[in-house]
């Protein structure tokens, strides 16, 4: 191979990495949203509706999950296969196992420090993503971990509140953000 093969090779791959890093931040994009209008109803009700709380999530999450593999499956159709979408799931589903575990283990019950162990959890999970795509998501979950830490120790009474407005927010306006960007 020459080193003008080569080079036209390297720029080839530059390439579909670009692609793939701008499909993946708009359809992306969509996953932020949705959370983001999960978060809003799931944490507000929280805050207003505690009797409901179990039945309110109990509810959105599954919801929310059914609809993100629905549009990553329908959203893998479109960009390039390398399976990658296959190792970020596996990254995920074994960021919350260690979190099942975590739960297990010292038998937290459904409380404001569970929330929190997940909340600090995606956005450790965000941070990480960001730094193998796209910086800009390693900074949404440095500022959700910001947010859920300060909401902690801040706003204790106001936590669900905070975190619904502010973090359904966070990813709201960031998912629309990735939508409407035309990098």
């Amino acid at each position: 191979m020459d080193s003008k093969q080569a080079l036209d090779d390297l720029k080839a791959i530059r390439q579909i990495m670009e692609r793939t890093r701008q499909e993946s931040g708009r359809e992306g994009g969509w996953i932020m949203v949705l959370w983001g209008i999960i978060w809003l109803v799931g944490f507000v009700a929280s805050q207003f509706l505690p009797a409901f709380v179990g039945w309110v999530w109990l509810v959105l999450n599954p919801l929310g999950i059914g609809i993100t593999i629905w549009l990553s499956v329908r959203m893998s159709r479109h960009t390039v296969q390398s399976g990658v979408s296959r190792a970020i799931l596996v990254w995920w589903v074994a960021l919350f196992a260690f979190d099942a575990l975590i739960i297990w283990l010292f038998h937290l019950d459904l409380s404001r420090d569970l929330i929190v162990l997940i909340l600090l959890t995606i956005a450790f999970g965000y941070f990480q993503f960001g730094l193998f795509t796209d910086r800009r998501i390693s900074i949404i979950g440095i500022l959700m971990a910001v947010l859920t830490v300060g909401a902690t120790l801040l706003l204790p009474e106001y936590f669900y509140l905070t975190m619904g407005v502010l973090g359904g927010g966070l990813l709201l306006g960031s998912g629309l953000w990735f939508l409407r960007r035309k990098e």
